[in-house]
């Protein structure tokens, strides 16, 4: 009989489920649904999900996730429904364990190509 082995393989994590990070400063969340859509709270402002609002303007946030690339590259995607304006913001990640990610965020349309005190944060998962 041959005995059956499991490695720590990133095919066996999912970013679905809520996230704390922590920079120092600030503290942010992150919430990951099995439908796609994310939620963002971060300075006490919460925005995300199918339909949120925003300055009077209405909105949804998805995410999309490549877990073969590594760093894993994850986008949140803003939609404004008023006009279907559409702006994605691009990130990486890098599992350290099933709840723990080492996550930068990209500014001015680039996504990060590597992690730097500067640019990264880790996320904890939050279990219910």
């Amino acid at each position: 009989m041959l005995s059956s082995f499991k490695t720590d393989n990133i095919s066996d994590f999912s970013i679905v489920g809520k996230w704390k990070g922590d920079d120092g400063n600030e503290t942010g969340y992150f919430l990951f649904d099995e439908e796609g859509y994310a939620y963002i709270e971060v300075k006490g402002l919460k925005i995300g999900g199918k339909d949120f609002e925003i300055e009077g303007k209405r909105g949804s946030v998805k995410y999309e996730i490549d877990y073969s690339k590594s760093p894993m590259e994850i986008d949140f995607i803003f939609t404004i429904f008023d006009g279907n304006k559409t702006k994605r913001l691009l990130c990486i990640a890098k599992k350290i364990d099933n709840d723990k990610i080492l996550f930068s965020i990209g500014f001015n349309g680039e996504r990060p190509t590597d992690f730097t005190e500067n640019n990264e944060m880790i996320f904890n998962r939050i279990k219910d």
